[in-house]
């Protein structure tokens, strides 16, 4: 929230600090590094890069805390070995990947507003290697707020799951381990449901997880199935599509069936919580017709497709649960 002078020249600087961490990333800077202490020279050299720019850089990267710095030489700190080089097993790299695809979408901010929602980005989207590594960066986003939200689910006597949208698989893996009776199946592009069945051998879960890979709007969902869960998907799209989605979901759902759907929900005035309206102007930026929705609005869309015993959960200030039951 801005309150103050000082508050408003930290949002407006605040750009350089994202560049430059989003700039470290995508020229493997903290890879590079990884456990040894280097000169910004040898980085220079093994990036291919301006070794005036990344002496700035790597002075830039030690000014944020990512790197120290001892003489001449740099090392990762502990969070950036952890989180940004691309061979720890806790890498954030595809995800601040994202982030740098996002930053021209951001930077037409202004031409957006003043002409309408860009169209030029749609195809890159459905690019198999976009979808690819899209799928790899929500993962690892995900792999950090899956424990929050999974905590509050609770699946009962539920066989059957499909993670409709599911991408790389992360919430369907957390299913299938905190409910060893549970079968789970993922929904999505060829090229994610591809990543989620490599994880999903990876994480010794091949055995308890499916995939189908399809086109949302085309495709069968396959089914019946006790649960569906469907998160962060509502927001890509706009009303006539989400409906159809919606009538595909009843189909594939059991008779006493639960859906449970995960969101940036907005408040009724759609401005709060503020990350929430910030993500909606992103998705005017990235989308053809998408935005966030509020709680009612999702609500009335589930009442008129024939579902009760709603149940809504705030998880944190920017994601919530809206559980509804199939009526039989």
């Amino acid at each position: 929230m801005i309150r103050s002078y000082e508050d408003l020249i930290q949002i407006a600087d605040a750009y350089a600090n994202s560049r430059t961490l989003v700039t470290g990333v995508e020229l493997n800077v903290f890879t590079h590094i990884g456990k040894r202490s280097v000169t910004g020279k040898e980085i220079s050299r093994k990036t291919r890069t301006s070794s005036e720019g990344m002496e700035f850089l790597l002075n830039a990267l030690a000014g944020m805390g990512l790197l120290t710095k001892n003489g001449n030489r740099f090392r990762n700190t502990p969070i950036s070995k952890r989180y940004l080089d691309a061979t720890s097993p806790k890498s954030i790299t595809n995800f601040l990947w994202l982030a740098g695809q996002h930053w021209e979408d951001w930077m037409n901010l202004t031409l957006a507003i003043q002409k309408g929602r860009p169209t030029d980005n749609i195809d890159t989207q459905d690019d198999p290697e976009f979808r690819t590594r899209f799928a790899k960066a929500l993962h690892e986003r995900s792999f950090y707020v899956t424990p929050q939200l999974v905590r509050h689910i609770h699946l009962g006597k539920a066989k059957t799951l499909m993670d409709l949208g599911g991408g790389a698989g992360s919430y369907a893996f957390a299913f299938a381990r905190k409910n060893p009776g549970l079968h789970a199946t993922i929904f999505d592009r060829p090229a994610a449901v591809k990543v989620a069945l490599m994880e999903a051998k990876k994480e010794g879960l091949s055995k308890k997880i499916s995939v189908i890979g399809g086109d949302l709007f085309r495709d069968s969902y396959g089914g019946p199935y006790d649960v569906i869960f469907f998160s962060n998907v509502i927001h890509i799209y706009g009303l006539s599509q989400n409906q159809i989605i919606l009538k595909k979901v009843k189909k594939a759902l059991s008779p006493g069936g639960r859906f449970i759907i995960v969101e940036y929900f907005l408040d009724k005035n759609q401005t709060r919580p503020p990350d929430v309206s910030s993500f909606a102007l992103m998705m005017f930026l990235f989308t053809e017709t998408g935005r966030c929705y509020t709680w009612d609005e999702v609500t009335q869309w589930l009442k008129a497709g024939g579902f009760s015993q709603f149940k809504r959960k705030r998880v944190n200030e920017k994601i919530g649960i809206l559980d509804a039951m199939l009526k039989r």
